[in-house]
């Protein structure tokens, strides 16, 4: 498409097709567990033939003959709430194959995909039923279609040499074929709960959506390279659905969209899209009332906090009432901010109606990340940015929130948010008039906020966490931190039970008066109020030995010697015997590290190394990427961990390396870590040597233990978790 028909197709919601109003619903509940999953597949695909032109088909887990007959994914709540809003009538068959027969003549046969040697063949299978109506059967499951007497169309057994050339094969003949706006992602590598999330057939089968597993780390450049291929001739802006592969890393998975116009829809655990987005009024637009002026004067002696939970850029967030946290009984007992996907008011219509009906006072509703959709704007093509941020503008409005959480995130470079100051400045002028905007899902009082400029932008300071003293939490911050008036803006776990934590916390304020828990539209009238009024400097947040203490020594010396024995690990893993280095580069929680802290991934031996139990392991030609990424990721957690031990904040990856050299040449040779950087740059022309990787993993052993040895903790040192694990 040319840049400036791509700069005019702006109105995000022309990505997805209308859907016809619902006019009744046939439920049928199998009684099938969620992880027979091969049932499931041909099952959805069905659903999605049938609902392609009238949506009516509506399926349900669990089991209809059990005294709970408890739903899964909530599928009984909206069933529910539609038949009491809507007044569908409902008709009930229960019976999968009755549905199969009932439905028999918009089936052209069925494809066997291959679940024992090319599981990619089933993203294949599943694509070709969108264009073909031929449903994806496992050959466990032939005996359905064999009963109703419909004919195999294909096998896909014994086609492919491996799942990287069934890819290959699809991106040359099927993609052709398929929407060029959308791209569905389905994990293949069972046992793991990636590659059993099947859920979302129905809207990719229904919209002709092409389906793979497209893994975009730097384990796998094959993939990667086809995922680029495969996006230059995608029609941008556009959207991913379901979610990543096993071995890929969220902000991987959706960075390399962004760099080409796709936004991400986390649509695991997302069934019926193909119903809901023709339940309600999609034109239907709704207003959150901004607090009255005489509530935005700051108190100079004020420390302001404002909570958030949201994984509102996920259509099973939506779906799953946030964790079941909007059912507390005690919601509104205090204030705290939702986030809700904007693109609801197309997808979900009638599920935002519910929310915005049952809404309290003390409920805030506020966007999540980043905009229309989950994506990091700062890497989006010039010509499309602007139109993005407009559009999302434009659909935060009608979805009734007034400010947004805008993530801009990089893993290559950066470990926390990118710090971008012509997007920071982009994003403040195109969702202003909004009170502000938020980032950082890992919260830190060093990581950089931007408190000027048309809107606010600031980074949580703090992650509320089920199961910690949070409340304790921010009284010990604004100790540690004089700043006043003070402005923390906190992150509430995405978790069953944050809500109710939180309420249970509330009375520790008393003692506190002047820590007060506003709203978030509240909180950033306070604070534009208080920067008009001078009282607001930089830095933002005064830093002092007790905040460096907690937030950046303490956790750095703590993590040197899981660091120390880490780096032996890898040693070991390096020097083993090929196929049992693969396995274990398989199976180990390596690649978690790329975006966790250690001591959230490998404080338990056994647990490490099993982390991935039964995951694919990278193939002998693979090996040189995946040995080379591991050691590159355990390498710059070590320089990050002896930087924070030192009170030297770390984020930028070239910053980082610099300031590692400067305090670290004279206690660990640096020249392994600078030789691994650099090949970490130039990684897109060559991969290292798999000896000369194996080499640096060695030298890596001695360099955990010179700098566990330096900065490390004492042996009588409680290390609790500070600061706490992120979202």
């Amino acid at each position: 498409m040319p840049s400036s028909a791509r700069a005019a197709n702006a109105d995000l919601t022309r990505i997805f097709p209308d859907c016809k109003p619902v006019k009744h619903l046939l439920v049928c509940q199998p009684g099938w567990p969620v992880d027979q999953v091969d049932a499931w597949i041909w099952l959805r695909c069905l659903q999605g033939l049938v609902n392609r032109d009238q949506p009516q088909l509506y399926l349900m887990t669990g089991n209809p003959r059990a005294g709970d007959a408890k739903a899964a994914w909530h599928e009984d709540h909206w069933l529910d709430w539609y038949q009491k809003t809507d007044r569908i009538p409902v008709e009930r068959l229960d019976d999968p194959e009755a549905l199969l027969a009932r439905f028999r003549h918009l089936v052209r046969g069925y494809v066997i995909y291959d679940t024992e040697d090319v599981l990619q063949t089933q993203n294949l299978a599943i694509t070709r039923c969108g264009l073909d109506n031929t449903l994806p059967v496992a050959p466990d499951q032939e005996a359905f279609m064999i009963r109703q007497g419909l004919v195999r169309a294909d096998d896909l057994r014994g086609r492919f040499a491996d799942d990287w050339e069934a890819a290959e094969w699809a991106v040359e003949h099927l993609w052709p074929r398929c929407n060029k706006r959308m791209f569905a992602n389905f994990c293949v590598h069972r046992p793991t709960w990636y590659a059993l999330a099947h859920e979302l057939e129905d809207y990719v089968v229904a919209n002709r959506v092409l389906a793979l597993d497209l893994p975009r780390s730097r384990v796998f450049r094959r993939s990667l390279n086809l995922f680029r291929r495969l996006m230059e001739t995608a029609e941008a802006p556009g959207v991913l659905l379901n979610w990543h592969c096993v071995w890929d890393q969220e902000k991987e998975y959706v960075a390399e969209a962004a760099e080409r116009g796709f936004f991400s829809l986390c649509s695991v655990r997302s069934p019926n899209m193909t119903v809901h987005a023709g339940v309600g009024d999609p034109d239907r637009s709704y207003r959150q009332e901004l607090p009255p002026a005489g509530q935005g004067v700051a108190d100079p002696g004020k420390v302001y906090v404002c909570f958030y939970n949201s994984d509102g850029d996920a259509t099973w967030a939506m779906q799953n009432l946030h964790s079941d946290n909007w059912l507390d009984p005690d919601r509104g007992s205090f204030p705290f901010g939702w986030g809700f996907l904007p693109l609801m008011v197309k997808l979900m219509p009638g599920m935002l109606q519910f929310y915005q009906e049952t809404r309290l006072a003390n409920d805030c509703f506020w966007g999540p990340s980043s905009g229309a959709g989950y994506t990091y704007s700062w890497l989006w093509p010039e010509d499309l940015v602007d139109g993005y941020l407009r559009d999302s503008r434009r659909l935060l409005d009608q979805s009734g929130q007034n400010g947004c959480n805008m993530v801009n995130w990089f893993l290559r470079d950066w470990w926390r948010e990118v710090e971008d100051d012509r997007a920071v400045a982009r994003e403040q002028a195109l969702l202003a008039p909004g009170p502000g905007l938020v980032c950082g899902l890992g919260g830190s009082p060093y990581a950089r906020s931007n408190p000027f400029g048309p809107i606010p932008k600031l980074h949580a300071v703090h992650i509320a966490n089920v199961g910690r003293d949070n409340i304790g939490d921010i009284i010990r911050l604004s100790r540690e931190c004089p700043t006043r008036p003070a402005f923390y803006f906190l992150f509430a776990q995405i978790a069953k039970g944050i809500f109710h934590q939180l309420d249970g916390e509330m009375g520790h304020l008393a003692d506190y008066p002047e820590i007060e828990i506003v709203s978030m539209d509240r909180f950033f009238l306070l604070l534009q109020n208080a920067r008009e009024r001078g009282l607001v400097r930089e830095p933002f947040y005064e830093k002092t030995e007790a905040l460096a203490e907690t937030w950046l020594k303490a956790p750095g010396r703590n993590r040197l010697p899981l660091y120390e024995k880490l780096t032996g690990e890898l040693a070991r893993t390096a020097k083993a015997a090929p196929a049992e280095r693969r396995r274990r580069l398989g199976e180990a929680g390596w690649t978690q590290l790329v975006s966790a802290e250690i001591e959230h991934v490998a404080r338990d031996r056994d647990l490490f190394l099993n982390m991935f139990a039964g995951r694919t392991p990278p193939t002998a030609g693979e090996e040189p990427d995946a040995l080379f990424y591991v050691a590159f990721t355990v390498a710059w957690g070590l320089v990050r961990s002896a930087l924070e031990a030192q009170g030297i904040y770390a984020n930028q990856r070239d910053r980082c390396l610099a300031d590692f050299v400067r305090s670290c040449r004279t206690l660990t040779d640096p020249a392994p870590f600078e030789a691994l950087f650099a090949a970490w740059q130039n990684w897109e022309t060559r991969t290292p040597p798999l000896e000369q990787t194996i080499a640096w993993c060695q030298a890596l052993e001695q360099a955990g233990r010179d700098l566990a040895d330096r900065f490390g903790t004492s042996a009588d040192e409680t290390f609790t978790g500070w600061p706490p694990r992120t979202i």
